[in-house]
Protein backbone atom coordinates (compact mmCIF):
# COMPACT_ATOMS: atom_id res chain seq x y z
CA UNK A 1 0.00 0.00 0.00
CA UNK A 2 1.03 3.62 -0.80
CA UNK A 3 2.43 5.74 2.07
CA UNK A 4 0.39 8.20 0.49
CA UNK A 5 -2.56 6.04 1.58
CA UNK A 6 -1.27 4.72 4.62
CA UNK A 7 -0.37 8.05 6.80
CA UNK A 8 -3.91 9.59 6.50
CA UNK A 9 -5.30 5.73 7.59
CA UNK A 10 -4.94 7.01 11.20
CA UNK A 11 -4.97 10.01 13.60
CA UNK A 12 -3.09 12.67 13.86
CA UNK A 13 0.33 12.17 11.90
CA UNK A 14 -1.60 9.10 11.79
CA UNK A 15 -4.06 11.63 10.74
CA UNK A 16 -6.04 11.95 13.90
CA UNK A 17 -8.62 13.05 12.21
CA UNK A 18 -12.96 13.65 12.76
CA UNK A 19 -15.55 15.78 10.57
CA UNK A 20 -16.56 17.78 8.02
CA UNK A 21 -18.52 20.38 8.57
CA UNK A 22 -19.52 24.53 8.83
CA UNK A 23 -22.24 24.33 11.15
CA UNK A 24 -22.36 25.66 15.02
CA UNK A 25 -21.76 23.51 17.67
CA UNK A 26 -24.69 22.64 20.07
CA UNK A 27 -23.14 23.62 23.08
CA UNK A 28 -23.14 27.37 22.86
CA UNK A 29 -21.15 30.01 24.33
CA UNK A 30 -17.95 29.05 22.64
CA UNK A 31 -15.92 32.39 21.86
CA UNK A 32 -16.49 33.03 18.40
CA UNK A 33 -13.35 32.45 16.19
CA UNK A 34 -12.00 29.22 18.73
CA UNK A 35 -12.56 26.84 15.78
CA UNK A 36 -15.46 24.16 17.78
CA UNK A 37 -14.15 20.67 17.13
CA UNK A 38 -17.23 19.47 15.39
CA UNK A 39 -21.21 19.63 14.96
CA UNK A 40 -24.34 18.00 16.71
CA UNK A 41 -25.03 17.22 13.55
CA UNK A 42 -24.17 16.15 10.18
CA UNK A 43 -22.87 12.62 7.98
CA UNK A 44 -19.50 13.58 9.31
CA UNK A 45 -20.21 13.43 13.02
CA UNK A 46 -23.51 12.81 14.27
CA UNK A 47 -22.79 13.72 17.76
CA UNK A 48 -24.45 12.17 20.60
CA UNK A 49 -25.47 13.79 23.67
CA UNK A 50 -22.85 11.77 25.85
CA UNK A 51 -23.28 10.72 29.10
CA UNK A 52 -25.48 12.13 32.17
CA UNK A 53 -22.81 14.64 33.89
CA UNK A 54 -26.06 16.38 36.36
CA UNK A 55 -24.33 14.80 39.45
CA UNK A 56 -21.38 17.25 38.62
CA UNK A 57 -23.51 19.94 39.54
CA UNK A 58 -21.87 23.34 38.30
CA UNK A 59 -19.09 22.01 36.57
CA UNK A 60 -21.71 20.12 34.32
CA UNK A 61 -22.53 23.36 32.39
CA UNK A 62 -21.69 23.39 29.23
CA UNK A 63 -19.71 20.13 29.32
CA UNK A 64 -19.92 17.23 26.61
CA UNK A 65 -18.06 14.09 27.40
CA UNK A 66 -18.34 10.87 24.99
CA UNK A 67 -16.82 7.83 24.56
CA UNK A 68 -15.68 7.07 20.91
CA UNK A 69 -15.08 3.57 19.35
CA UNK A 70 -14.14 3.08 15.64
CA UNK A 71 -12.61 0.19 13.39
CA UNK A 72 -11.25 0.78 9.69
CA UNK A 73 -10.36 -1.31 7.27
CA UNK A 74 -8.70 -1.05 3.88
CA UNK A 75 -8.26 -3.75 1.04
CA UNK A 76 -5.08 -2.87 -1.00
CA UNK A 77 -5.54 -4.36 -4.57
CA UNK A 78 -2.00 -4.51 -5.28
CA UNK A 79 -1.05 -6.37 -2.07
CA UNK A 80 -4.13 -8.60 -1.76
CA UNK A 81 -4.20 -7.74 2.16
CA UNK A 82 -6.30 -5.67 4.23
CA UNK A 83 -4.72 -3.40 6.98
CA UNK A 84 -6.82 -2.92 10.11
CA UNK A 85 -6.81 0.50 12.73
CA UNK A 86 -8.96 0.62 15.52
CA UNK A 87 -9.44 3.56 18.08
CA UNK A 88 -11.07 3.16 21.34
CA UNK A 89 -11.14 6.74 23.11
CA UNK A 90 -13.06 9.52 24.69
CA UNK A 91 -14.02 13.24 23.64
CA UNK A 92 -14.68 16.00 25.85
CA UNK A 93 -15.75 19.57 25.10
CA UNK A 94 -16.07 22.25 27.64
CA UNK A 95 -16.98 25.68 27.36
CA UNK A 96 -15.14 27.50 30.67
CA UNK A 97 -17.20 30.33 31.87
CA UNK A 98 -17.34 33.27 34.56
CA UNK A 99 -19.68 36.01 35.72
CA UNK A 100 -18.20 37.82 32.80
CA UNK A 101 -18.93 35.61 30.37
CA UNK A 102 -17.21 32.78 28.89
CA UNK A 103 -13.32 32.32 29.84
CA UNK A 104 -12.17 29.31 27.54
CA UNK A 105 -13.35 26.64 25.66
CA UNK A 106 -11.78 23.15 26.27
CA UNK A 107 -11.26 19.62 23.84
CA UNK A 108 -9.61 16.67 25.08
CA UNK A 109 -9.41 13.92 22.87
CA UNK A 110 -7.42 10.38 23.42
CA UNK A 111 -7.22 7.48 21.80
CA UNK A 112 -5.99 3.92 22.54
CA UNK A 113 -5.10 2.91 18.80
CA UNK A 114 -4.22 -0.44 17.50
CA UNK A 115 -3.09 -0.84 13.80
CA UNK A 116 -2.64 -4.10 12.39
CA UNK A 117 -0.71 -5.15 8.59
CA UNK A 118 -0.07 -1.41 8.25
CA UNK A 119 2.71 -1.44 5.75
CA UNK A 120 3.97 2.07 6.40
CA UNK A 121 2.87 2.84 10.00
CA UNK A 122 3.61 6.62 11.50
CA UNK A 123 7.30 6.90 13.27
CA UNK A 124 6.27 6.53 16.61
CA UNK A 125 4.46 3.18 16.14
CA UNK A 126 7.07 0.21 16.83
CA UNK A 127 5.83 -1.76 13.57
CA UNK A 128 2.86 -2.85 11.57
CA UNK A 129 1.39 -3.88 14.09
CA UNK A 130 0.98 -1.87 17.33
CA UNK A 131 -0.81 -0.37 20.25
CA UNK A 132 0.40 3.72 21.15
CA UNK A 133 -1.82 5.99 23.16
CA UNK A 134 -2.77 9.00 20.23
CA UNK A 135 -4.29 12.24 20.89
CA UNK A 136 -5.84 14.31 18.48
CA UNK A 137 -6.89 17.60 19.56
CA UNK A 138 -5.68 18.22 23.09
CA UNK A 139 -6.28 21.67 23.97
CA UNK A 140 -7.48 24.75 25.83
CA UNK A 141 -8.26 27.65 24.01
CA UNK A 142 -8.61 30.91 25.93
CA UNK A 143 -10.60 34.26 25.53
CA UNK A 144 -7.92 36.70 25.12
CA UNK A 145 -10.14 39.58 23.81
CA UNK A 146 -14.14 40.46 23.57
CA UNK A 147 -16.43 38.86 20.52
CA UNK A 148 -13.54 36.08 19.58
CA UNK A 149 -11.33 38.74 17.95
CA UNK A 150 -7.92 37.15 19.70
CA UNK A 151 -7.53 33.97 22.19
CA UNK A 152 -4.61 31.84 23.31
CA UNK A 153 -4.84 27.69 22.23
CA UNK A 154 -2.22 25.99 24.21
CA UNK A 155 -2.01 22.14 23.85
CA UNK A 156 -1.77 19.65 20.85
CA UNK A 157 -3.55 21.36 17.85
CA UNK A 158 -4.28 20.56 14.34
CA UNK A 159 -1.97 22.54 11.62
CA UNK A 160 -3.89 26.17 10.86
CA UNK A 161 -3.47 25.24 6.93
CA UNK A 162 -5.50 24.66 4.06
CA UNK A 163 -9.11 23.39 3.95
CA UNK A 164 -8.89 21.37 6.99
CA UNK A 165 -9.43 24.73 8.90
CA UNK A 166 -12.83 24.66 7.25
CA UNK A 167 -14.01 21.12 7.25
CA UNK A 168 -12.16 18.94 9.96
CA UNK A 169 -11.50 15.93 8.66
CA UNK A 170 -10.26 14.01 12.35
CA UNK A 171 -11.71 10.64 12.65
CA UNK A 172 -12.99 10.64 9.19
CA UNK A 173 -11.99 8.46 5.66
CA UNK A 174 -11.96 11.77 4.05
CA UNK A 175 -8.98 13.66 4.14
CA UNK A 176 -7.82 17.15 2.52
CA UNK A 177 -4.05 15.29 3.05
CA UNK A 178 -2.82 17.58 5.59
CA UNK A 179 -0.42 15.24 6.73
CA UNK A 180 0.84 13.51 3.89
CA UNK A 181 1.60 17.29 2.12
CA UNK A 182 3.37 18.26 5.05
CA UNK A 183 4.61 15.67 7.18
CA UNK A 184 2.38 16.25 9.91
CA UNK A 185 -1.20 17.40 10.92
CA UNK A 186 -1.25 18.12 14.73
CA UNK A 187 1.38 18.86 16.85
CA UNK A 188 2.63 20.07 20.73
CA UNK A 189 2.31 24.01 21.05
CA UNK A 190 0.44 26.74 20.81
CA UNK A 191 -1.38 29.37 18.93
CA UNK A 192 -3.26 32.67 18.90
CA UNK A 193 -6.26 32.67 16.75
CA UNK A 194 -9.55 34.41 16.01
CA UNK A 195 -12.28 36.49 14.22
CA UNK A 196 -11.73 40.03 13.17
CA UNK A 197 -13.58 42.23 10.98
CA UNK A 198 -15.09 39.11 8.81
CA UNK A 199 -11.11 37.52 8.90
CA UNK A 200 -10.39 34.63 10.29
CA UNK A 201 -7.02 33.37 11.47
CA UNK A 202 -4.45 31.40 13.59
CA UNK A 203 -0.84 31.46 13.43
CA UNK A 204 1.08 29.26 16.33
CA UNK A 205 4.43 27.57 16.87
CA UNK A 206 4.65 23.69 17.60
CA UNK A 207 7.19 21.32 18.71
CA UNK A 208 7.41 19.71 15.23
CA UNK A 209 7.47 15.83 16.87
CA UNK A 210 3.65 15.46 16.36
CA UNK A 211 1.39 12.75 18.89
CA UNK A 212 4.68 12.87 21.34
CA UNK A 213 6.84 15.76 22.68
CA UNK A 214 10.44 14.91 21.15
CA UNK A 215 13.47 17.65 21.18
CA UNK A 216 16.11 16.06 19.71
CA UNK A 217 17.56 17.86 17.20
CA UNK A 218 15.25 20.73 18.10
CA UNK A 219 12.74 20.21 15.86
CA UNK A 220 9.75 22.85 15.09
CA UNK A 221 6.68 24.33 13.48
CA UNK A 222 5.31 27.47 12.20
CA UNK A 223 2.42 27.89 10.57
CA UNK A 224 -0.51 30.10 10.14
CA UNK A 225 -3.64 30.66 8.18
CA UNK A 226 -5.70 33.67 7.44
CA UNK A 227 -8.71 33.51 5.47
CA UNK A 228 -12.62 34.92 4.84
CA UNK A 229 -15.43 33.92 6.93
CA UNK A 230 -17.47 31.50 4.96
CA UNK A 231 -20.85 33.71 6.43
CA UNK A 232 -21.78 34.55 2.30
CA UNK A 233 -21.31 30.57 0.97
CA UNK A 234 -17.98 30.98 0.16
CA UNK A 235 -14.70 31.75 1.17
CA UNK A 236 -10.79 32.23 -0.09
CA UNK A 237 -7.48 32.00 2.59
CA UNK A 238 -3.58 31.61 2.05
CA UNK A 239 -2.13 29.31 4.51
CA UNK A 240 2.19 29.36 5.25
CA UNK A 241 4.23 26.16 6.91
CA UNK A 242 8.12 25.98 7.78
CA UNK A 243 9.15 23.20 10.09
CA UNK A 244 11.96 20.63 10.94
CA UNK A 245 10.32 17.67 11.62
CA UNK A 246 11.32 15.19 14.64
CA UNK A 247 11.90 11.81 12.99
CA UNK A 248 14.40 8.99 15.08
CA UNK A 249 16.68 8.85 12.39
CA UNK A 250 17.35 12.93 12.33
CA UNK A 251 14.86 15.99 11.44
CA UNK A 252 13.49 16.08 7.83
CA UNK A 253 12.69 20.10 6.31
CA UNK A 254 8.89 20.99 4.90
CA UNK A 255 8.18 24.32 3.66
CA UNK A 256 4.75 25.16 2.30
CA UNK A 257 2.86 28.22 1.14
CA UNK A 258 -1.44 27.51 0.39
CA UNK A 259 -4.39 28.84 -0.70
CA UNK A 260 -7.59 27.22 -0.38
CA UNK A 261 -11.00 28.24 -1.80
CA UNK A 262 -14.72 27.09 -1.76
CA UNK A 263 -18.25 27.84 -2.48
CA UNK A 264 -21.41 26.58 -1.56
CA UNK A 265 -24.40 26.20 -3.27
CA UNK A 266 -27.31 24.76 -1.95
CA UNK A 267 -26.55 20.89 -1.26
CA UNK A 268 -23.41 21.57 -3.09
CA UNK A 269 -19.72 22.22 -1.72
CA UNK A 270 -16.70 23.09 -3.97
CA UNK A 271 -13.56 23.63 -2.69
CA UNK A 272 -9.61 23.28 -3.25
CA UNK A 273 -6.12 23.59 -1.79
CA UNK A 274 -2.99 24.53 -3.55
CA UNK A 275 0.52 24.47 -2.12
CA UNK A 276 3.96 24.60 -3.41
CA UNK A 277 7.07 24.48 -1.55
CA UNK A 278 10.20 21.98 -0.94
CA UNK A 279 10.91 18.81 1.04
CA UNK A 280 14.52 19.00 1.88
CA UNK A 281 16.03 19.43 -1.60
CA UNK A 282 13.17 18.41 -3.27
CA UNK A 283 10.45 21.14 -5.02
CA UNK A 284 6.45 20.40 -4.29
CA UNK A 285 3.36 21.26 -5.64
CA UNK A 286 0.55 19.57 -4.12
CA UNK A 287 -2.78 20.36 -5.43
CA UNK A 288 -6.56 19.04 -4.15
CA UNK A 289 -10.04 19.23 -5.71
CA UNK A 290 -13.64 18.38 -4.29
CA UNK A 291 -16.85 18.45 -4.48
CA UNK A 292 -19.44 17.08 -2.21
CA UNK A 293 -23.49 16.97 -2.01
CA UNK A 294 -25.30 15.92 1.28
CA UNK A 295 -29.03 15.43 2.00
CA UNK A 296 -31.17 17.86 3.16
CA UNK A 297 -31.40 16.24 6.64
CA UNK A 298 -27.27 15.68 6.46
CA UNK A 299 -27.44 12.45 6.95
CA UNK A 300 -25.80 11.19 3.89
CA UNK A 301 -23.06 13.03 2.20
CA UNK A 302 -21.49 11.74 -0.81
CA UNK A 303 -17.95 13.45 -2.93
CA UNK A 304 -15.43 13.14 -5.39
CA UNK A 305 -11.76 14.14 -5.01
CA UNK A 306 -9.01 14.91 -7.38
CA UNK A 307 -5.41 14.66 -5.38
CA UNK A 308 -1.94 14.84 -7.17
CA UNK A 309 1.95 15.92 -5.94
CA UNK A 310 4.51 16.95 -7.84
CA UNK A 311 7.97 16.46 -7.06
CA UNK A 312 11.37 17.92 -9.18
CA UNK A 313 14.99 17.63 -6.80
CA UNK A 314 18.03 19.31 -7.55
CA UNK A 315 19.36 16.85 -10.25
CA UNK A 316 15.78 17.83 -12.03
CA UNK A 317 14.61 14.64 -11.87
CA UNK A 318 10.71 14.76 -11.62
CA UNK A 319 8.23 12.63 -10.39
CA UNK A 320 4.14 12.68 -9.73
CA UNK A 321 1.54 11.39 -7.68
CA UNK A 322 -2.16 11.02 -8.56
CA UNK A 323 -5.09 9.91 -7.11
CA UNK A 324 -8.93 10.02 -7.08
CA UNK A 325 -11.27 9.34 -4.33
CA UNK A 326 -14.60 8.88 -4.16
CA UNK A 327 -16.65 8.82 -0.75
CA UNK A 328 -19.96 7.90 1.04
CA UNK A 329 -21.02 9.18 4.87
CA UNK A 330 -24.22 7.80 6.43
CA UNK A 331 -24.78 8.73 9.71
CA UNK A 332 -27.48 6.14 10.36
CA UNK A 333 -28.52 8.09 13.83
CA UNK A 334 -26.60 10.42 16.02
CA UNK A 335 -24.51 7.12 17.40
CA UNK A 336 -23.41 5.59 14.26
CA UNK A 337 -21.54 6.80 11.04
CA UNK A 338 -21.10 4.60 8.44
CA UNK A 339 -17.98 5.39 5.96
CA UNK A 340 -16.86 3.67 2.76
CA UNK A 341 -13.88 4.96 0.05
CA UNK A 342 -12.91 3.79 -3.40
CA UNK A 343 -9.23 5.47 -3.79
CA UNK A 344 -7.80 5.01 -7.38
CA UNK A 345 -4.49 5.30 -7.76
CA UNK A 346 -3.64 6.84 -11.42
CA UNK A 347 0.02 7.71 -11.56
CA UNK A 348 3.14 6.60 -9.31
CA UNK A 349 6.63 7.97 -9.43
CA UNK A 350 8.18 4.19 -8.95
CA UNK A 351 6.78 2.27 -10.93
CA UNK A 352 3.75 3.87 -12.82
CA UNK A 353 1.80 1.05 -12.21
CA UNK A 354 -1.75 1.35 -11.05
CA UNK A 355 -3.46 0.40 -7.30
CA UNK A 356 -6.71 0.86 -5.76
CA UNK A 357 -7.65 0.91 -2.22
CA UNK A 358 -11.08 0.23 -0.35
CA UNK A 359 -11.24 1.93 3.07
CA UNK A 360 -14.31 1.04 5.05
CA UNK A 361 -14.89 2.90 8.20
CA UNK A 362 -17.66 2.13 11.75
CA UNK A 363 -17.96 4.19 13.91
CA UNK A 364 -19.80 4.33 17.50
CA UNK A 365 -20.08 7.43 19.95
CA UNK A 366 -22.53 7.27 23.19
Amino acid sequence: MLHLLAIPLLNVALAAEDAPELTSDAITGAPPGAVLPESALGPGDPFPEGFDLEWLGPLSDNLRFTLDLSGRFEYDTAREEWSISQFYGFDLYKVISGKQGDIATMVLQGFATRIDNNPAPPWFFDGPTDWQWVYRMFYINWKLAPAGAMNLKVGHFEMPFGLEMQFDTNGTLQQFDTAANLGIKADWGLTVNGLFDGLEYEVGLGRGSGNEWQAAGSPYTAVGRIGLEPINGWWVGVSGFSADLYRPSGTIRRQRVGVDAGVEWQAWTLMGELSVGRNEGTDILHALGTLSWQTADETIQCYGQLKTLQLRDAAAAAGSQTQTVLGVDWAADRHWTLSAQWVQNLERPANGSREAAIRLQARYRF
